[in-house]
C-alpha cells in the first residue's frame, strides 16, 4: 500500500505507523476473504500450483481494494469516475502497462515452458 504526504513524496510504511497498521488490517481482510477458498483445497486434499494460489492472492487484493475505493468514493460524493480518473490517467497507465509486457515468439514460449518444467 502506498501513502503519500501532502507534497506527493512517498511514505513507506517502515517510516509510517498508520501505514503499516493499514498494510496489517489489509492483509488480516484478504486472510479472511481467502480463508474459504484454502479450507475446500485442505479438504479436498487437492494439490494447486503456486501460481494460482498467487492469482487468488491477487485477485483478492484487488478485489477488496475495488471495494473500499467505491466505498469511499460513494462516501465522499464522487457521482462519476471521472471526477477521479481523467483520460490522461488512462492513457499514462496505458503506457505503462505495456511497457511491463514482454513478447516472444512460439519458440521461446517452449524453451520457457520447458525450462519451467525441469525446475519443477
Amino acid at each position: 500500500m502506498k501513502l503519500v504526504d501532502p507534497s506527493g513524496k512517498e511514505v513507506t510504511s517502515k517510516e509510517n505507523k498508520n501505514a503499516k497498521e493499514l498494510e496489517q488490517q489489509l492483509n488480516k481482510q484478504i486472510e479472511k476473504l481467502l480463508e474459504p477458498i484454502f479450507n475446500k483445497i485442505k479438504l479436498s486434499g487437492a494439490r494447486v500450483p503456486q501460481e494460482q494460489l498467487m492469482q487468488l492472492s491477487s485477485a483478492a487484493h484487488q478485489m477488496l481494494f475495488n471495494r473500499m475505493m467505491y466505498n469511499l468514493l460513494l462516501k465522499v460524493g464522487v457521482k462519476e469516475i471521472s471526477e477521479v480518473l481523467s483520460d490522461d490517467d488512462v492513457e499514462e497507465l496505458q503506457t505503462s502497462l505495456s511497457n511491463q509486457l514482454q513478447i516472444v515468439d512460439q519458440s521461446q514460449m517452449q524453451e520457457m515452458m520447458n525450462n519451467r518444467g525441469s525446475q519443477e
